[in-house]
């Protein structure tokens, strides 16, 4: 189990393993993002992870995209709502999300970096 207690997602075609790195949290995304309304399954994770993060003076979650080869616009959302939850918190309580990706993966190349820009200088892509 992760320092922040938080369970992985296992989910037909996706999973999110969760687990602690040197700089703080990693969230290992795995399979295809392609469901009707990825919400349901995205949002109560990613408010339980940014919640504990904020709890906990986590610093970095790093968030590993390279295994997971599609995501659809719903699923980018979802993104974006987080994004915009770290935007919300006062910038001394902020931790960083380090989205790692392929570059040579269209959807990752195109969409990630868009985020950035939710919340500059708190999302950088790698």
């Amino acid at each position: 189990m992760n320092k922040l207690g938080i369970p992985s997602v296992l989910h037909e075609r996706v999973s999110l393993e969760v687990g602690d790195s040197a700089r703080g949290i990693v969230v290992s995304v795995v399979g295809d993002i392609d469901m009707e309304d990825p919400s349901v399954l995205l949002d109560p994770f990613f408010l339980e992870l940014h919640e504990k993060a904020l709890r906990q003076g986590v610093r970095v979650i790093e968030v590993d995209f390279r295994k997971l080869r599609f995501l659809n616009s719903s699923g980018i959302k979802t993104l974006a709502k987080w994004a915009m939850m770290l935007a919300g918190t006062q910038e001394a309580k902020r931790y960083a999300i380090r989205m790692i990706h392929d570059k040579a993966v269209a959807w990752q190349a195109t969409s990630l970096p868009t985020l950035s820009f939710l919340v500059p200088g708190a999302i950088v892509l790698e």
